[in-house]
């Protein structure tokens, strides 16, 4: 928002008038018979001028000095957080899938948003390769504005070798194209994905708070659950400007490499800014890491063979 800056100029003008008077009088002399004695002339007697005084100018007062009084900055009184790591810090763990599912009711631009969106992403770290599965009846809903309202049921991204191809399923047709530049919320999407990521973009960190629960073993992995801290969470949510609130959740992070391995949450609001979809209302998010160093195999359609140039 542009500043409007507004000068006011005020300008007095003290005017001092004097009047000069001279009243002078000419008596006529009285003519008298021969040898009459002849009376003096008499003589006026000149008025005084007019002493001019002039005003004094006002002094003007001196304007109050402002001093801005500095906003006070709310502090939050933080329990122990528990630190999370990114599976990707692990290095022992070369791939590995995620599944996530959405169960949302609300609004997507205007328009009704009720059902479910789903991923699912394989992540082979050694050989750079990575696809990113999006299914579900709100796909044409949450993803309408990059779809150019062509009807999209399905959309995968594949990453080979850093080489981006779009594979979309279009009622019976299915099209393969090489993005000619990045395509903008897919990378956001990609990394909303991630339940740190998600998580770190509420508490403002890599710690989350919550309360130990117990230990489970939950896809094949040895991990301790916490019962999320939503009083906290939101507060640092609302401290850092999130446009959602957390209802409830659990986490279950990995006892070895400190990494999510499922988390369940409920929350309200807008989730354009944490999962990378034009959302505002009631979510139910469900993130399940599994199949730890199980080679995903990546086979691209044959319409890759001769995909669609998009252009840059």
């Amino acid at each position: 928002m542009a500043n409007l800056k507004i000068s006011l100029r005020i300008l007095a003008l003290v005017l001092t008038a004097g009047v000069l008077a001279a009243v002078a009088s000419q008596p006529t002399a009285a003519n008298s018979s021969v040898g009459a004695m002849s009376a003096p002339l008499a003589q006026s007697t000149p008025t005084p001028r007019a002493t001019v005084t002039s005003t004094p100018r006002p002094t003007a007062t001196p304007r109050p000095t402002v001093t801005a009084v500095p906003r006070a900055t709310a502090t939050i009184a933080l329990p122990p957080g528990i630190t999370v790591q990114p599976i990707s810090k692990t290095t022992s763990i070369k791939s590995y899938k995620t599944m996530v599912t959405m169960r949302l009711d609300g609004q997507s631009a205007g328009r009704v948003a009720k059902g479910e969106f789903n991923a699912e992403v394989q992540t082979d770290a050694a050989a750079r390769r990575q696809s990113i599965g999006i299914a579900g009846n709100l796909v044409p809903v949450l993803l309408g504005r990059y779809l150019q309202g062509i009807p999209v049921s399905g959309l995968t991204v594949y990453l080979m070798d850093g080489k981006p191809y779009v594979v979309a399923q279009a009622l019976i047709l299915k099209v393969c194209a090489v993005p000619g530049a990045p395509i903008a919320g897919l990378d956001q999407l990609s990394s909303g994905l991630s339940a740190e990521v998600l998580l770190s973009q509420l508490t403002g960190s890599n710690k989350i708070y919550g309360t130990l629960v117990g230990n489970e073993m939950v896809n094949g992995i040895q991990t301790k659950r916490y019962r999320l801290d939503t009083k906290t969470i939101n507060a640092l949510a609302k401290r850092s400007g999130a446009t959602a609130e957390l209802k409830s959740g659990d986490v279950w992070i990995a006892t070895q490499g400190d990494y999510i391995v499922r988390l369940v949450v409920e929350g309200a609001g807008n989730l354009a800014a944490n999962a990378g979809v034009d959302f505002t209302g009631n979510a139910n998010i469900t993130l399940n890491v599994s199949d730890l160093n199980k080679v995903p195999s990546f086979q691209l359609p044959g319409q890759c063979n001769n995909p669609m140039r998009l252009p840059g």
